[in-house]
């Protein structure tokens, strides 16, 4: 996966980022998810159809503890011991993520899977050293990727599930691809390096199938493209398989705009630092998308005069005509929202509950937060 920049200067300084709850948008309030104990922030990464939230907690230097929120319970807490990170959670509760193993040789983070609080080593594929697992569906199948150093993009995709163990899933011709989620209905996606060598190498968005009897031959990983330029990355999936991540909008321009792709086409969402803005604030990345084709992720807004770069999260909405808008997530929030500045947006269930994570203004701490729709508009169901 490439690098992006992550940057959130300027947050605490900026109070000019449309409060208000814009007209005709839905509106939500804001829960504070607060971290495990002795650890110093938190950050969301996923959450499931009933509003529970995974992610870390982090304390220190190095520390980190995946943590899961209990949306029934309203608890935050640890799911592993420190050294550990949640990314994905299903519908029952399961949770995946990386945790570094105990042994006789060097400590080595493998890809994890909790269930009910009891952690289970999946392992790594063939020949590497390391693993992480991104997402898990609802009948316990895990996708992530497996290569000889933590999170490196010179990795493998893999599936796992306990029937089958760890399973490389290949490639779209290059040598290395990571898988980053998966659907109840076994689709995958994640991203992959092409065919090529030199500069026609490329990395792209795939979609990918698992094999199901009576049709084993439906396992192929199929190449989503790019909006342009040489890479594209799938992030999200929903149960229409249409996919979002973000992809290259031009050739020789390192600018990346969030992207759903319907089906057919791979669409460009814009951002909303606006073309040509300086400092790259034209930039936006889609991290999750729920069965309306609601889309969530981080952008930056427009650098006026002085001011630093600023990023935050954001929503973006398909309208029956098939077209959408991305709205900054912080004009969207009320009440005990108002003390908050969302940068950061990771998931949205198809009750339309969003996990993000913030800055809690007044004391500058950094919290896994979950976001709550407070009444309609509804949006309409994509076609298939």
């Amino acid at each position: 996966m490439k690098t992006l920049p992550v940057i959130i200067i300027g947050l605490m300084a900026s109070v000019a980022i449309g409060i208000s709850t814009a007209r005709g948008q839905q509106s939500y309030s804001l829960e504070d998810l607060g971290v495990v104990k002795e650890m110093e922030y938190s950050e969301a990464a996923a959450l499931n159809s009933f509003g529970s939230v995974v992610g870390t907690a982090y304390g220190g230097e190095y520390a980190s503890c995946a943590f899961h929120y209990d949306y029934l319970q309203k608890f935050i807490h640890e799911e592993g011991a420190t050294d550990s990170r949640a990314f994905g959670i299903n519908s029952t509760s399961m949770i995946v993520g990386d945790a570094f193993r105990v042994g006789p040789m060097e400590p080595r983070s493998h890809a994890t899977l909790w269930k009910d609080g009891i952690p289970m080593d999946l392992g790594v594929l063939k020949g590497q050293v390391y693993s992480r697992a991104n997402g898990i569906n609802a009948i316990g199948q895990v996708v992530g990727y497996s290569g000889l150093q933590r999170d490196s993009s010179e990795s493998r995709a893999f599936v796992w599930s306990a029937q089958t163990g760890m399973i490389d899933i290949g490639t779209l011709g290059g040598a290395y691809a990571q898988a980053y989620a998966i659907n109840d209905a076994g689709y995958i996606t994640g991203a992959s390096q092409t065919q090529g060598m030199g500069p026609m190498l490329t990395t792209h968005a795939f979609i990918y199938r698992l094999p199901t009897p009576p049709y084993p031959r439906f396992n192929r990983m199929v190449d989503l493209g790019a909006l342009a330029g040489l890479s594209s990355y799938g992030m999200a999936i929903n149960s229409y398989n249409h996919v979002v991540g973000y992809s290259t909008i031009a050739t020789n321009d390192e600018r990346v705009h969030a992207f759903l792709h319907d089906g057919t086409k791979m669409i460009d969402l814009g951002s909303l630092g606006g073309p040509g803005n300086r400092w790259g604030s034209d930039l936006s990345v889609a991290l999750g998308v729920n069965k309306y084709d609601q889309v969530v992720g981080y952008t930056y807004l427009p650098v006026v005069g002085e001011m630093p770069i600023q990023q935050v999260a954001f929503l973006w909405s398909r309208a029956s005509d098939g077209s959408g808008q991305m709205v900054n997530l912080n004009t969207l929030l009320y009440r005990e929202g108002k003390d908050y500045l969302l940068f950061s947006a990771t998931g949205i269930n198809d009750r339309g509950e969003i996990a993000a994570t913030a800055y809690y203004m007044p004391t500058g701490a950094v919290r896994a937060v979950l976001l709550t729709p407070t009444g309609p508009p509804r949006p309409p169901v994509p076609g298939r």
